[in-house]
Parts: C-alpha cells; sequence; structure tokens
C-alpha cells in the first residue's frame, strides 16, 4: 500500500512539474483589440464558451433586454395575430425620459421607436418585429401592457421572474424596453444564457433573425411599417458586413455605451455573441466598435478555433504498481473515450494537465483490458475540458508464484503465524517437558528394578 501511495505522489508531482512556458505564452483572445468593456462567444454547436472578458462585471443592459420581452409574449401569448391598439398611455414615460435625458447632454440615449402612434392597431407579430428589429420602445410597451393585462409592472415581473427560472442571477429587470434606468442591469453570461433560453423559443430565431419585415396595413399606415434590422453586419451594402450573420439585438445609450448580441454561421460552426459597454466614440469620432468587436471576435473564432480531438484514447495517462501481476510490476492506464473539445489551431494540446483519481487503495492482478480503474480530468490553465473514466491499457495475468508467494508473507507476517509460533514452542516445551519426566520415571524403575534382583540374589 505504502509503496503504491509513493508511485502515485510521484506521477502528480511529476504531471503538476510540465514546463507550463508555451501554455502562459498562449492565449484563448483574439490578436484584435476588443473595445467592449464585457464580452462572451458561446459556441451553439458544442455548448461551449469560447471567450470571455469580464463576463460577470454588472451593467445596464440597454434595449438588449427586449430579448427578455420577446420571450414572455411569445410564451404567454398564443395568437400572433390578433391585432392590439396601442394605448396612449405608455407614451408618457418616453415624455418625461426625453426630459430627464436631453439629446443634447445624451445624445445616444434617445427613445428608440420606429413611429408608431398612438392608437394604432396592429397585430402581436409585427410588435414583435418593430421591437426586435428596431427596438422600438413603444412596442415593447404596448406589448408589456397588453400581455400584462393592462400593468406593465405585471409583465415585468413575469420578466423577472423567468430571468431566475433561467439561472440569469444577476440580472433585475424594471421596465420592457431597455431605456435607462440605473436599477436595471444585467451581465454578458446572464444576456448570454437568456438569449441561448430563446433560441429554442417558438418563433424567436425567425423574427429576431429577420432582416426586413413590414408589418402590413394598419388604421394609421396604409403601406404599412417597414422595418429593416439596425444590425447592419446583415446589410450586403454596409461596411460592417459580415456573411453569415443573423440579428438578434443591438442596443446603445449613453449610460451602457454600445451593446449587441448576434449570431454567425460559418463552415458549419455557430457562435452567439453578446458585448456590453464597447465605446459611443473613439477619438471624438463616432464608430461602431461593438460591430468592430464582432468582425474581431468572430474572424479569430472561425479561423483559428475548431472541435477537434485533444486527448486520443490510446493516450498512456499514468502507469501504476500493481500486485501478482505476470511479467511486470506496473500497469499502464488511459482515458476510456477520446476527448474532444473545441481548441485553438495554434495551442499544443501537450498542454493539457490531467488529475488521475484511482478508485482502488491496490491494484490487484488480473485485469481485462478497458476495466475501469479511476477517473482523469483535464484541464488547461485551470479551466476543466473533461473528465473521463480511466481503464486498464492492457489484460494483465496473474502471477501463481507472486500469489503464493505473497500469501506466505503476508502469513508469516500475520499475528494467527505469530500466534502460532507460540502455541507451537509451548506445546515443544510442555513436550520435552514430559519426555524428560518419561524418562526419568523409567529410568527411576530400571533402577529398582535392579535394586530389588541385588536383593534376591543375597
Amino acid at each position: 500500500m505504502k509503496k503504491f501511495l509513493s508511485v502515485l505522489t510521484v506521477i502528480i508531482i511529476f504531471l503538476s512539474m510540465i514546463p507550463a512556458e508555451s501554455a502562459e505564452a498562449i492565449s484563448f483572445n483574439p490578436s484584435k483589440t476588443i473595445y467592449s468593456d464585457s464580452a462572451i462567444l458561446y459556441n451553439l454547436d458544442t455548448e461551449t464558451i469560447v471567450y470571455e472578458k469580464k463576463a460577470d462585471d454588472i451593467k445596464p443592459p440597454a434595449q438588449l433586454i427586449q430579448i427578455m420581452t420577446a420571450i414572455i409574449v411569445l410564451e404567454r401569448q398564443e395568437d400572433l395575430s390578433e391585432v392590439v391598439e396601442v394605448p396612449s398611455s405608455i407614451f408618457e414615460e418616453f415624455t418625461a425620459y426625453r426630459e430627464k435625458y436631453t439629446e443634447e447632454e445624451y445624445p445616444y440615449s434617445e427613445v428608440t421607436t420606429c413611429y408608431i402612434d398612438e392608437g394604432e392597431q396592429m397585430t402581436i407579430e409585427s410588435l414583435l418585429y418593430a421591437m426586435m428589429l428596431r427596438s422600438s420602445c413603444e412596442a415593447a410597451s404596448t406589448l408589456a401592457y397588453i400581455v400584462g393585462e393592462g400593468s406593465i409592472q405585471n409583465f415585468v415581473s413575469m420578466m423577472n421572474e423567468k430571468a431566475k427560472e433561467i439561472g440569469a442571477v444577476n440580472t433585475k429587470f424594471t421596465n420592457p424596453h431597455g431605456l435607462y434606468d440605473e436599477n436595471q442591469v444585467s451581465t454578458a453570461r446572464d444576456l448570454m444564457l437568456i438569449t441561448r433560453y430563446a433560441l429554442n423559443v417558438p418563433g424567436f430565431s425567425e423574427i429576431s433573425s429577420t432582416y426586413f419585415y413590414n408589418t402590413g396595413a394598419t388604421n394609421i399606415h396604409e403601406s404599412g411599417i417597414d422595418l429593416e434590422n439596425v444590425n447592419i453586419m446583415m446589410d450586403s451594402e454596409s461596411s460592417h458586413y459580415y456573411p453569415g450573420t443573423k440579428g438578434i439585438k443591438t442596443g446603445n445609450s449613453n449610460q451602457s455605451g454600445r451593446c449587441l448580441i448576434t449570431k454567425a454561421s460559418k463552415d458549419g460552426q455557430n457562435y452567439l455573441l453578446v458585448l456590453m459597454n464597447s465605446p459611443l466614440e473613439i477619438s471624438g469620432e463616432t464608430k461602431f466598435t461593438h460591430l468592430m468587436d464582432a468582425a474581431s471576435i468572430f474572424d479569430w473564432a472561425f479561423d483559428t478555433i475548431s472541435y477537434r480531438v485533444v486527448v486520443e484514447e490510446n493516450n498512456e495517462i499514468a502507469t501504476v504498481e500493481i500486485n501478482y501481476a505476470k511479467d511486470r510490476d506496473f500497469i499502464n492506464l488511459k482515458p476510456a473515450k477520446e476527448v474532444w473539445s473545441i481548441w485553438p489551431k495554434n495551442v499544443d494540446t501537450k498542454n493539457i494537465d490531467s488529475e488521475v483519481q484511482l478508485y482502488y487503495e491496490e491494484l490487484n492482478a488480473p485485469l481485462k483490458a478497458g476495466e475501469v480503474i479511476g477517473s482523469v480530468k483535464f484541464t488547461y490553465q485551470g479551466n476543466e475540458i473533461d473528465t473521463v473514466d480511466l481503464v486498464a491499457y492492457n489484460d494483465v495475468e496473474v502471477s501463481e508464484i507472486k500469489y503464493a508467494t505473497a500469501v506466505l508473507e503476508t502469513y508469516f507476517k500475520s499475528s494467527a503465524f505469530k500466534q502460532a509460533i507460540k502455541i507451537a514452542i509451548g506445546l515443544s516445551v510442555i513436550y520435552i517437558v514430559v519426555v524428560i519426566y518419561v524418562i526419568n520415571l523409567r529410568a527411576k524403575k530400571r533402577r529398582e528394578m535392579r535394586a530389588a534382583q541385588r536383593r534376591n540374589i543375597k
């Protein structure tokens, strides 16, 4: 047992001492400057976070929260073709907001609108498109008013309940449209979780990835309202066009900076990207820094990262001592399966660390190849890649001689053997005493017989 633990300790120490110079020099980060304060890139195919930057920092989310508004509406409104009337009461909030955040002081905090009027009659579906494509505040508030049964605050409560259900623990909603409120906050990670959930809600992907939509005739707009997605990465005529981009939501204000949640696909790979608080300007010049960041991150991901085998199934992970084995004293262990992971093409998989855990205090022959001995956790720079079973590399036969010798050695060292020796010694002593006594008794009798014979002769 002591020998086994010593060998295992040596193995673990050896693994921990593998030079890490290459690992420290390699970064899972885009090579270009990322202006956004917070970011997270999520691979939708493998459900893996590939890159993050201050993803848990709490920030104002701007109109990105309209994703949650869409979730609540799509889950609770059965008939999207229902025609509803835009209530006049919702515009009072927008008037107060404009007075508080004047365009002179807060040029990027204007109320986003697509010019829907009071009393306009539109379908729920059209209002969803107006909100998701144009960040329409009037559409968001109307949806909240209708689904909240006349109470926008009731609707906001639904949003917060859903956030908890999804696991967005650092998110708090105070309105359905995203206009700045110091109490309305979220994180890049939470928004990734919310969007990932939304992509599985029927109707959301279709609406959020649409580039152009016409609402159809209303009682005010005879030709309907034309809606183009404000994510110009979808516009083939824009300098920020990025092939394969789909929606999902943009947002900006003086308080939140530029924000973006979008998808991109290329060569069978699909990514979801969340960016928060990207600068509104660079050196006094207006720049779409969130779109610049998105292009940089997508280029990096598509060009340098692939889903690949990072640990081969036949890799020898550890060598440990085994008892009673024929022609050997050690056994090689390997992972039960090959390990796949999102991995940068320029990072050597030799820098992956392995942490071995054995299920037995001692290993004894015989063993079959593939028999589970323990588990191994693979990590890179402290981040877990996967944990898999650790199995015997080959069959291991038992040596009858080694086994018999070990049994004898064990017996000779046992308390039972020691007790048997004591008993044997005791019995031997008794036997000797008895023999001596018998001999003396016989000798005495012989002497007495001789003495009697001598008396008879006289």
